[in-house]
């Protein structure tokens, strides 16, 4: 009965985001509802699950979207990203600057929350799109792919985080591992998204066609243009990494532990970017209520809402017994890692969080670990990767960084759903048949 109300709710999810055209908003609000109710869940504890999950998604994400918006409206209306896809382009070639941009996502997503990093990132996409003459659907499917990458693939973001830990696999080999592995994705990602955009291309009377203007010219450099992105990576990575290590520098371990924690951080990204739309001589009226600052908080706090949203629908999901029905399942299967790629691929479909994918795939897994002869380091990390490349996929509505994607880029929510999905799918696919590979190859 859970997964046909699950069914039931996902269906309602689709026909009301394309048939109807909801506001995202209001669609995951009534699917919460919906499912929550057919699951015997009364409607003010529906209510305050709701209310808990969106408070909580503000707390840890309000002024991470909202500055990270305002940040990209200022690297596009300084010139910044111009500078930024011009260099992109120049060394990778119109043809390949998919690949840098997934690339920048990869990387800035790793200390950055990844619908975050999207929303930062968005303005650059575009502009790429427009200097390479690429249809801006392969930017799109490029740079939140490559954004998804580190969510579901390489610690210290939470989800792997919480499965090394569950697995007892060792932090610094397994950083090195999965990144040379999700590097290694950007390849199938490239190719993805050169296929969708053909397939799906981005409508042809957007605003791109509309923000094609006199370009004047800008006075700094690639360096420049970069740090607003830049630093923040760098500020928070160095938190990370090295933060124990400065025991005997209390100053300088204070220091970096203000300007390393991510919404300080990005507050130094805005700052900077500021100051490029200064130096460019940009009006001053850009930090007025009608001017970029302004303008951007509306788009970011539009984004802010849905995604609240969409924590509260998986709240209410992961409130009933979905999880223990869903691990009753597969548990008692004998197939191996395809087993594994199963549990994550279920979840993640299900529930949409890469996080509870990921932590829940692993210990449903890792008391049966040695019994599957998995019980080394090498067994171990095709264990976790074979869980993250389920957890890639179905990548819909029920996660947040889905609605970032599509109101971030303006991108009809009907043409979301055909594109998104199939893209988090061929490269889940994929990411398996290499795990699959290298467990014959390896053990």
């Amino acid at each position: 009965m859970t997964m046909f109300i699950l069914l039931l709710s996902i269906t309602c999810l689709i026909f009301l985001s394309i048939k109807v055209k909801l506001h995202p908003f209001f669609t995951l609000l009534s699917v919460s509802f919906i499912y929550g109710l057919l699951s015997h869940i009364s409607f003010l504890e529906i209510l305050t699950i709701i209310k808990d999950a969106m408070g909580s998604a503000i707390t840890s994400l309000g002024l991470i979207v909202l500055i990270g918006t305002v940040t990209g409206g200022l690297l596009e209306i300084s010139g910044a990203t111009d500078v930024i896809a011009k260099r992109i382009i120049k060394v990778t070639g119109k043809k390949f600057s998919p690949i840098g941009l997934a690339l920048t996502g990869l990387l800035v997503s790793i200390p950055v929350f990844c619908s975050s990093a999207f929303i930062l990132l968005a303005p650059l996409a575009k502009k790429m799109s427009r200097e390479a003459n690429i249809n801006y659907m392969v930017m799109i499917v490029s740079l939140s792919m490559g954004c998804l990458i580190p969510t579901t693939f390489i610690p210290p973001t939470p989800g792997p985080l919480a499965a090394i830990d569950v697995l007892s696999l060792e932090m610094g080999k397994v950083m090195l591992i999965s990144l040379i592995f999700g590097l290694a994705l950007i390849g199938v990602v490239y190719f993805c998204a050169t296929w969708l955009g053909k397939k799906y291309p981005y409508p042809e009377n957007n605003s791109l066609e509309e923000e094609k203007n006199e370009e004047k010219p800008k006075s700094f450099g690639f360096i420049a243009a970069i740090s607003p992105i830049i630093v923040p990576v760098i500020l928070i990575m160095l938190k990370t990494f090295l933060i124990e290590s400065l025991s005997n520098y209390d100053w300088l371990q204070h220091l970096l532990e203000v300007a390393g924690t991510t919404e300080i951080a990005l507050i130094i990204s805005l700052i900077l970017a500021l100051i490029l739309c200064l130096k460019n001589n940009i009006d001053t009226t850009i930090w007025q209520f009608d001017g970029v600052f302004g303008k951007s908080l509306q788009a970011g706090a539009q984004i802010l809402i849905i995604i609240c949203a969409g924590s509260g629908f998986g709240a209410v999901l992961q409130a009933t017994d979905l999880k223990m029905v869903l691990a009753k399942l597969l548990v008692g299967s004998s197939l191996g890692l395809l087993t594994l790629f199963l549990i994550g691929v279920i979840f993640r479909t299900a529930i949409g969080s890469i996080t509870v994918s990921l932590l829940t795939a692993t210990s449903i897994i890792a008391p049966i670990v040695p019994a599957m002869g998995y019980d080394n380091f090498t067994g171990g990390m095709l264990v976790f990767l074979a869980c993250a490349s389920g957890s890639f996929m179905i990548f819909h509505g029920n996660d947040d960084m889905f609605w970032a994607v599509s109101t971030a880029s303006k991108l009809d929510s009907k043409l979301a759903y055909k594109v998104l999905p199939l893209a988090s799918i061929i490269i889940s696919l994929t990411s398996f048949f290499i795990v699959f590979i290298l467990s014959k190859v390896l053990l």
